[in-house]
C-alpha cells in the first residue's frame, strides 16, 4: 500500500522548522532588565481670540421714517477662549465719543457734523455697552460664544447733513 505525501504540506513543514531554528538562533538572551520612567507632561496657557461683524445701520430718515422712531440694527461680538479662562468682554468709545453726547459718527466730508448713537448688549436703548460695569463677564468654553450689539441711532437728529456717516469703536477681550 502507497501513501501519497502532500508535497507542499511537507515544503511548508520543512520552511517552518528552518525558520524557527534561525530564530532561535539569532534571538538576543537577555539575563538582566533596566527600567526606567518617561514622564510627560503639557501647559495649557489661556488664550482668546474675538472677532466682530460690522454694525450697517444703512439709511438713517431724519425727517420721516426716524424723526419720532430711532433706526436699530444689530452686530456681533464672538469670543473662544480656552477652557475656563475668565474675561471681560469691553468696546471702547469710538473715535468721536462726546462726554455729554456720547458716541457719535463722524461726516465723511463735512467736519464737526455728527449722528449720535449706542450700543448695549441687552436691548436697543439699553445700558451702553462700555468699559465699566457694562462690561460682559465672560468664562472659556473652548467654543466660539456670541454676543449680540444692539446699536440705535437717535431718532429726532433732523438737523443731521446728508452724506455718510461712519465711527470705529475697539472690541476687546482681557482675561
Amino acid at each position: 500500500m502507497k501513501t501519497k505525501l502532500n508535497q507542499s504540506a511537507l515544503k511548508g513543514a520543512i520552511v517552518s522548522a528552518m525558520l524557527l531554528g534561525t530564530a532561535t538562533l539569532i534571538a538576543p538572551a537577555y539575563a538582566t532588565e533596566q527600567t526606567a520612567n518617561l514622564n510627560v507632561s503639557a501647559n495649557i496657557n489661556m488664550s482668546c481670540t474675538i472677532t466682530t461683524t460690522n454694525l450697517a445701520f444703512g439709511n438713517y430718515d431724519p425727517i420721516v421714517t426716524n424723526l419720532s422712531d430711532p433706526l436699530n440694527k444689530m452686530a456681533s461680538v464672538t469670543s473662544t477662549c480656552t477652557v475656563g479662562s475668565a474675561g471681560v468682554i469691553t468696546l471702547d468709545n469710538g473715535d468721536h465719543y462726546d462726554e455729554g453726547l456720547g458716541r457719535r459718527m463722524a461726516h465723511a466730508t463735512e467736519a464737526g457734523n455728527y449722528l449720535t448713537y449706542s450700543v448695549s448688549n441687552a436691548s436697543y436703548g439699553g445700558a451702553n455697552w462700555g468699559l465699566g460695569a457694562e462690561a460682559v463677564a465672560y468664562t472659556g468654553t473652548g467654543s466660539a460664544v456670541e454676543e449680540d450689539v444692539y446699536g440705535s441711532v437717535a431718532a429726532n437728529q433732523f438737523t443731521a447733513e446728508d452724506g455718510s456717516y461712519t465711527d470705529t469703536i475697539i472690541a476687546s477681550i482681557n482675561y
